[in-house]
């Protein structure tokens, strides 16, 4: 042990750190923090940052002191979070924010990104402070988005591998079923009236299961593209001529008077609208309107086909997944209808999109090039 120096007190002779290094270090530790530190006084002014805080919300430190936090939190938020910290300085403790809620810190540029924030009080010579110590979600939140993809990929193959066995233990005994309710059908007027409702209810439900049957078998298998010429606005003439809606569902068909002629799979192309359609319509709970539109864009050679509905729309939730295989929001269905037409619109070289749009309802978007010829 070292010994006390002359005229020192015992106590001082302990090394420890002066009060100058001790700052030093502790900036040093603020500045490399892989997190943004932000202190704000009571007042919510900005009063220290470190290096991170700049490289994440794109401010300079000299834009930042002296500023109000709402700065840095998105323009939707920023008169709640005026309350949310009055009442925290009622009492200050250290928590996590907005728990049970996505936050979002606002960059210089006016975009945003998820964090996850903690708040520490902190007494001092100058009164109250409180540090924030923030942290980027978007790595976390791509690496969980891309696992679930992988997830869902996965349970993908495996029904792949499945749906040839499908195809064969359930296809085959729904075409005994519908033989037997044709045949049923036929000799219906020597029948009860609940015996010839049975009867439709039999079809009925058989076309379900064949529909959805037939959903994994095109998603699981690669069909060739068998591509033809043909007038894309009486194609869908005659699809709409051929549905059956419910009574309370008009369907409603605008074309250009022109021919609008693409090269493509008819059959795929078929499907795809047919799908739209049905969509529409359970959207709908059977009373509304759905209005197909044609048009063209010559300018970059394409042909357009919008199915309007005034149903229930899209949630914001769902809007991101739309597309994706098994992912539905109806009580009915395995989700696969929206992926199939996706990938068969690509497979024409074309795209199939939902249209942005305020009000109740969904636009499905199928857009297709003009034939060359």
């Amino acid at each position: 042990m070292r010994s006390a120096r002359p005229g020192k007190n015992v106590n001082e002779s302990v090394d420890s750190p002066s009060l100058g290094k001790a700052e030093e270090r502790f900036r040093l530790v603020v500045e490399s923090s892989p997190a943004a530190i932000i202190i704000v006084d009571v007042a919510g002014r900005i009063v220290l940052v470190n290096r991170q805080t700049e490289n994440w919300f794109g401010f300079s430190r000299d834009e930042l002191l002296g500023q109000h936090v709402e700065v840095l939190i998105p323009e939707r938020f920023r008169n709640r979070h005026v309350l949310d910290r009055q009442n925290y300085l009622a009492s200050p403790q250290s928590r996590p924010m907005g728990a049970g809620h996505e936050l979002f810190g606002r960059r210089q540029n006016g975009s945003e990104f998820p964090v996850d924030i903690s708040l520490h009080p902190m007494d001092t010579e100058d009164g109250l402070l409180v540090m924030a110590h923030v942290v980027d979600l978007t790595d976390r939140r791509r690496a969980a988005e891309e696992a679930r993809l992988r997830a869902s990929m996965e349970r993908l193959a495996l029904l792949g591998q499945l749906a040839g066995g499908v195809a064969h233990e359930i296809r085959n005994p729904l075409g005994v079923i519908r033989n037997a309710a044709y045949y049923l059908q036929m000799i219906q007027d020597s029948l009860c009236l609940d015996a010839r409702e049975s009867i439709a209810e039999i079809q009925q439900e058989v076309d379900k299961a064949n529909h959805i049957v037939g959903d994994l078998l095109d998603y699981a298998r690669e069909s060739p593209v068998q591509k033809v010429l043909f007038d894309l606005g009486r194609r869908v003439m005659q699809i709409v001529e051929g549905e059956n809606p419910p009574p309370g569902v008009t369907l409603e068909c605008r074309s250009i008077s022109e021919p609008i002629l693409v090269r493509g799979d008819a059959q795929q192309i078929d499907r795809i609208l047919i799908n739209l359609i049905r969509n529409a319509v359970q959207a709908m709970d059977e009373s509304g309107t759905i209005q197909i539109v044609l048009s063209l864009r010559t300018e970059s050679q394409i042909a357009i086909v919008d199915v309007d509905d005034d149903g229930v729309g899209v949630t914001e939730e769902h809007r991101a997944r739309i597309f994706e295989p098994l992912f539905t929001s109806k009580a009915k269905g395995i989700g696969l209808g929206l992926a199939v037409s996706r990938r068969y619109a690509e497979q024409n070289g074309g795209k199939l999109v939902l249209v942005e749009r305020s009000g109740p309802g969904a636009t499905f978007r199928l857009t297709l090039p003009l034939a060359a010829d």
